[in-house]
């Protein structure tokens, strides 16, 4: 890890601070230096532009009940996008723009989530009533220890929207006490 840090941040830098200087003495520095000043310009926009078509797949992928987990990695190489395009220099302004553009944008998101995927690694914990795992039990204090009340049950779309607005006449819950059954050890078989 150290070693990929002292690259960003050592020899990135001197790669594009030589790569001004050529480009400098070639095309001179005024030209360098708007150059290098557009692009940013040109990246942020680009950016933002991009960042908003996410930012509605993202709510399009919610609205039909999908996870947006490619949108939501796409906006993370949009964000590194810009601000490789901020920062002054040629290289990372190219490297910005290949993260920008949608069609080589989706083959580094693809990748980014199969390696996230693959380092992750998800532990069974078990499901609410499995002979194997904890059991869990919720009270509330408007509870009445796993019996249904009235009103009890998955809220309906009105009745979420009343409470959000304070139209509902029921107390605010005040108290929570988790009951939690232990688990058998298996290598002693003590609790």
């Amino acid at each position: 890890m150290f070693s990929k840090l002292f690259l960003l941040f050592t020899l990135i830098p001197i790669m594009e601070l030589y790569t001004l200087v050529e480009v400098g003495s070639v095309i001179g520095v005024g030209s360098t230096i708007l150059i290098v000043i557009l692009t940013g310009v040109i990246g942020a926009w680009l950016a933002r532009m991009e960042g908003f078509n996410t930012m509605l797949k993202v709510r399009e992928s919610l609205a039909q009940g999908k996870v947006p987990a490619d949108e939501m990695v796409e906006g993370l190489l949009i964000l590194v996008a810009g601000l490789l395009l901020l920062t002054p220099g040629f290289i990372t302004d190219c490297m910005g723009i290949v993260l920008l553009a949608p069609f080589t944008r989706k083959p580094f998101a693809r990748m980014l989530r199969k390696q996230f995927n693959e380092s992750v690694k998800v532990q069974g914990a078990g499901s609410f009533g499995s002979a194997n795992s904890a059991g869990f039990t919720y009270y509330t204090w408007h509870s009445s220890g796993g019996r249904k009340a009235p009103g009890d049950g998955p809220l309906s779309v009105q009745d979420l929207e009343a409470r959000l607005r304070g139209e509902t006449s029921q107390e605010p819950r005040k108290a929570v006490v988790i009951d939690c059954d232990p688990i058998e050890d298996k290598d002693n078989g003590s609790r």
